[in-house]
């Protein structure tokens, strides 16, 4: 590597114990002929850091004055009585003559509490650190915003967005719309809340193991992970930049088209989009698929996801009377088997524990995305107040990321190759069919976890949780969870929770997925079910 200067700064604040302490930290030291040549070059290199430090930082444009920020506060006591909201915000599109189309005018939308609004603090249902505010709008704030929509908050995230729960959030539970007491699912559970009790239209949640699909499936939505890439996740929080994915949660699949045709196509910021259309080539969402039609399709029943460790009997029941009443539509119905699904959620489990560990410690690199560089300066280092107050999830995360590391070097390179290898498995088995279809999940929606149990028994209720839904992170398909009936709660069998049929596709291959959940929406009403 170049050097740029000599040059050390006359206020230089490097000293010796510095340059020392970094190769002690990969357990070897300098030789002493060479420490004060390391010296110095470490000076010369902070005197550019601090000439960067002081650089205007570039942001994603915001158009603060055609989109103001109105009434912007945190809802308290009966207006957030179900904990759903993060905070409320009013933003609606003061110059809508410049928008091409407005297909979302009359529609309130919220974001995940992980999606960067400019002004509005984002509290990322954490209080390891405080609040922080963002100056920059997220590429898809921006273009709901321009299609007309109404924004109207954030919704409520589980604890750093790490749980499949809903009892995570430093601000309290989320209630299931369905049930007081019950999970709404994670990590986008407000959102599946807010959108699942009619409270407000549409949303965007953010997906990384199931966030979009989780929620989505227990709070009766359409919730869409979409191809990779496919929407920008230009100012959105990231877990781990391989597995993320943002994607719209909606109550009807015309919705979803519609939303998803809005935020889809690359904004030449986030170069996880380098396969992904432009805006202009985006399809049709909306359109193709209000003039569909399911008969003559050919849907895989994926052998091995009914037989996921957490399945229960009444969810695999339920889902073969789907399978039916699929076929009872004109689909023609196939058993697809893929070995490789039964270790998937392991494959899925000890990567994202690797890269998620770093990237927690503000460490990932190798990506060309546009990104604050506020937050981390806001949340890290890690105190010990911080940690004390860091959810169970990612306390064993980092904890099991920094021990894969040191004991396993490879590890994380040999889950990406297997990565390349599930990803061929499952088109091989989409070669033969339109769709593959799931159970979204292997159990209706548990009562919330208990806050002050143990840690294991605080994950007791996600445990096996995101079995058929955390690959598709992975390989990167499109996976849509469509409602399919309600079964009765294991531990209160008066109360009766929303079923989820998942819908995976070949890679840009949205528009079958909308087809299959169309024809089934149209031909049957869910509640009913």
């Amino acid at each position: 590597m170049s050097v740029v200067s000599l040059e050390i700064d006359a206020n230089n604040t490097v000293t010796m114990d510095d340059l020392l302490a970094q190769p002690a930290k990969l357990g070897v030291k300098l030789r002493s002929q060479e420490v004060d040549d390391y010296y110095t070059l470490l000076c010369a290199l902070d005197k550019s850091v601090k000439k960067i430090i002081e650089m205007d930082d570039y942001l994603q444009p915001t158009d603060l004055e055609r989109f103001p920020r109105e009434n912007i506060y945190l809802p308290k006591g009966e207006e957030n009585a179900k904990g759903a909201w993060a905070y409320k915000v009013t933003i609606e599109d003061t110059k809508p003559e410049l928008s091409k189309s407005r297909p979302l005018v009359g529609k309130t939308i919220c974001f995940k509490d992980c999606v960067e609004v400019a002004g509005v603090p984002q509290i990322l249902g954490t209080d390891a650190h405080g609040p922080w505010v963002p100056e920059a709008d997220a590429t898809v704030v921006t273009r709901v915003l321009e299609a007309g929509a109404k924004v109207v908050g954030l919704a409520t995230c589980e604890n750093q967005c790490s749980s499949t729960s809903s009892s995570t959030s430093s601000t309290g539970n989320v209630e299931n719309p369905y049930g007081d007491g019950h999970s709404a699912g994670g990590s986008s559970s407000g959102s599946g809340y807010l959108v699942g009790s009619g409270e407000v239209d549409i949303s965007i949640g953010a997906d990384q193991g199931g966030s979009i699909r989780v929620p989505s499936a227990h709070c009766g939505l359409v919730g869409l992970k979409p191809t990779f890439g496919l929407v920008p996740y230009t100012g959105i929080g990231s877990l781990e930049t391989n597995i993320d994915h943002a994607g719209p949660m909606t109550r009807t699949v015309l919705d979803n088209c519609m939303l998803l045709q809005v935020i889809a196509g690359k904004d030449g910021f986030d170069d996880r989009q380098n396969d992904a259309p432009s805006v202009d080539q985006v399809p049709d969402y909306y359109g193709i698929t209000k003039n569909s039609s399911i008969k003559g399709m050919k849907i895989g029943v994926l052998k091995e996801s009914l037989e996921v460790p957490a399945m229960t009997e009444p969810v695999k029941k339920k889902f073969l009377e789907t399978v039916e009443l699929l076929k009872a539509l004109g689909a023609e119905v196939v058993e697809i088997s893929i070995p490789y699904h039964e270790v998937a959620p392991e494959i899925w489990m000890v990567g994202q524990r690797i890269a998620g560990a770093v990237r927690k410690m503000g460490m990932q690199t190798g990506r060309k995305i546009l990104k604050s560089s506020k937050y981390l300066d806001h949340s890290l280092p890690l105190t010990q107040d911080g940690f004390d107050k860091t959810p169970v999830n990612v306390k064993n995360g980092l904890i099991n990321g920094l021990y894969l590391m040191e004991h396993y070097p490879g590890l994380y390179n040999k889950t990406i190759n297997l990565q390349f290898k599930a990803t061929q498995e499952y088109n091989s088995a989409l070669d033969k069919v339109d769709v593959l279809i799931t159970p979204t999940l292997p159990v209706v929606s548990p009562r919330h976890g208990d806050r002050k149990a143990t840690p294991i028994q605080m994950l007791k209720n996600t445990i096996g949780l995101n079995a058929n839904t955390g690959i598709f992170n992975i390989t990167g398909h499109p996976a849509m969870t469509l409602p399919m009936g309600f079964l009765p709660s294991q531990e209160d069998p008066d109360m009766k929770f929303p079923v989820g049929l998942q819908i995976i596709a070949k890679h840009y291959d949205e528009l079958k997925i909308y087809r299959v959940a169309y024809g089934f929406e149209q031909a049957y009403n869910w509640k009913d079910l």
